[in-house]
């Protein structure tokens, strides 16, 4: 049974240590984030707050119970476009890769290495089979689904390393990645799903300053699942970060040996 109450501390106390303020960090992947959704909304609704002002009028709608008027709402949204269709599909991959480099620096900072902001690039030298990653879990999650949502989201926590299998090992496939990750959260997803738990308060928080909270809670839970991430690499007799924790340059990720 992992202590999950000594993985948070630890998680807490190698934020503190970081070399490269990991807020700071986080900052500029919430930021860039915010940037490339704006583009999206402009595109798909004329305005950069599209979404949010839909969201609104949604949220107002439903708190007077007028289902009339909110479907009729829903109904009279702009259709997609391919223009909207291309930028949406553009920023989840941009979105995606910058995860990767994200992950990258994360996983230095908990070996205590000096991770440059730079490294949050470093996910480019596998944005190919992260991106084919991707499109296999979304796929697999999509056909779990279908049967009931407990599928679903089960399927969700089967795969939640393949990602980090991709990063810390450039010789394997995406299919191997997501195999692997099977293979490591046998017998933990219940203790990640009450992980996620743990965490629902802070993120009940974060919404309520308008996702500003998620500068400090996201780090956290990150590097409370990467702690994770390297119990279930020593069950399986691996190094959590290949090359016996070295830090990887940018665009050549951990290498198993």
């Amino acid at each position: 049974m992992i202590n999950r109450a000594e993985i948070k501390a630890e998680a807490r106390a190698i934020l503190g240590g970081a070399r490269v303020n990991p807020y700071i960090v986080t900052a500029m992947v919430i930021g860039i984030g915010f940037v490339l959704q704006r583009v999206v909304d402009l595109v798909q609704g004329g305005s950069p707050f599209y979404s949010y002002e839909l969201a609104r009028q949604c949220y107002a709608l439903m708190a007077s119970r007028n289902l009339g008027a909110l479907e009729a709402l829903l109904l009279s949204t702009p259709e997609s476009t391919g223009m909207s269709a291309f930028f949406f599909t553009l920023v989840s991959l941009v979105t995606l890769v910058l995860n990767g480099g994200y992950y990258i620096y994360c996983m230095g900072v908990r070996q205590g290495v000096e991770m440059p902001y730079s490294s949050l690039a470093d996910g480019l030298g596998v944005a190919g089979k992260l991106i084919w990653c991707w499109i296999q879990i979304s796929v697999r999650i999509l056909l779990w689904s279908m049967l009931f949502v407990i599928p679903g989201i089960i399927a969700g926590y089967r795969y939640r390393f393949a990602y980090y299998n991709i990063l810390t090992d450039e010789s394997l496939s995406a299919g191997e990645a997501i195999a692997l990750s099977c293979r490591q959260t046998a017998g933990m997803k219940m203790e990640l799903f009450v992980l996620d738990l743990s965490f629902i308060g802070w993120e009940i928080l974060a919404n309520m300053t308008a996702g500003l909270l998620n500068i400090w809670l996201i780090p956290y839970e990150t590097m409370c699942d990467l702690a994770y991430f390297e119990e279930a690499q020593r069950g399986m007799g691996r190094s959590p970060y290949g090359r016996g924790g070295q830090t990887p340059q940018a665009g050549n990720p951990w290498e198993e040996v």
